[in-house]
Order: C-alpha cells, then structure tokens, then sequence
C-alpha cells in the first residue's frame, strides 16, 4: 500500500495520492497531544504514522529525542507556555518553537537520561502490572518532583 502511495503519489486521476513531506514519514522523534490539561505531556514517536492530533518533532541536532521529552515534562515548561507562549489547552508546533531551550553540559545530559530512563522503566512496569497501582503513583510524582527540580536549577529560577 505504502508503495503504490508513494509511487503514484501527484498523478492525475480520481482517488490518486498526494504524498506530502515524504521525508518525516515513519521517522522516529518526540510528540506531545495538541490538546493537553493542567500540564503538557510529551513522548517518544517510534517509527510509524501519525495525525496532526499527535504532533511531533524530529531533532536535527546533537540533543536527543528523550531530553525534549523531559523539557516539555516539566511543569515549568508548562507554567511557561501557559504565560508566555499560550494560554489555551492546545500547544502547537509554532508554540513549542518558542520554547527556551538551554542546551545542557554532558553532566547533565547523563543525569537527565538517567531520570528519563528510570521513569520509562517505571512506566513499562505498570503496564505490565509488575507494580501496585499505589506504589506506582509514589514513584511517578517522586521523578516528577526529581525532573522538576532538575529543570529549575537548569534554568536557575530560585
């Protein structure tokens, strides 16, 4: 299917394809919902389609994926965007444009992955019941309140 897509992608006749930016289709990065709550949420884009609903970014520097992720995570980063950029329940790709990005030492890069990795290996195990639905909670709000702290000394807000 993918094939006759791309192949017959802008050829004239009725019902024919039009394949738009073929170069992000099925590429990995970071997505967050157009429609959020209180905070912003973002995660990992592996290989596959996607909707504007679920609207991502694909990196073109040196910073990985996952460091956006936890950015975007932070409830700074949402307390910024709700008074900065954009007060609404949607964050949009020209809103995270805006985002100030500090571009953090290797010592911190390591810390902030290490965090990543610890809240994805939390995240696996609830879904495979490996924790109790209470103890879960705990451990989340603690990489919260980790991740949180982590970004304001980033940014050095006292």
């Amino acid at each position: 299917m993918v094939g006759f897509l791309k192949a017959n992608s802008g050829k004239k006749g009725e019902g024919m394809p039009v394949v738009r930016n073929p170069q992000f289709y099925f590429k990995e990065g970071f997505c967050w919902t157009d429609v959020n709550s209180t905070y912003l949420k973002a995660r990992i884009k592996k290989s596959g389609v996607f909707d504007v609903l679920s609207i991502s970014l694909f990196t073109q520097f040196d910073i990985p994926d996952w460091y956006f992720v936890c950015m975007i995570n932070s409830r700074f980063i949402s307390f910024y965007v709700n008074n900065f950029i954009n007060n609404t329940s949607h964050f949009q790709i020209n809103d995270a444009r805006q985002l100030p990005i500090i571009i953090p030492s290797q010592q911190k890069l390591l810390e902030f992955e290490s965090l990543f990795n610890l809240a994805v290996e939390t995240k696996r195990k609830q879904f495979s019941n490996q924790f109790p639905t209470n103890g879960i909670d705990s451990i989340l709000n603690e990489i919260q309140e980790k991740l949180d702290r982590m970004i304001v000394d980033l940014y050095k807000i006292v």
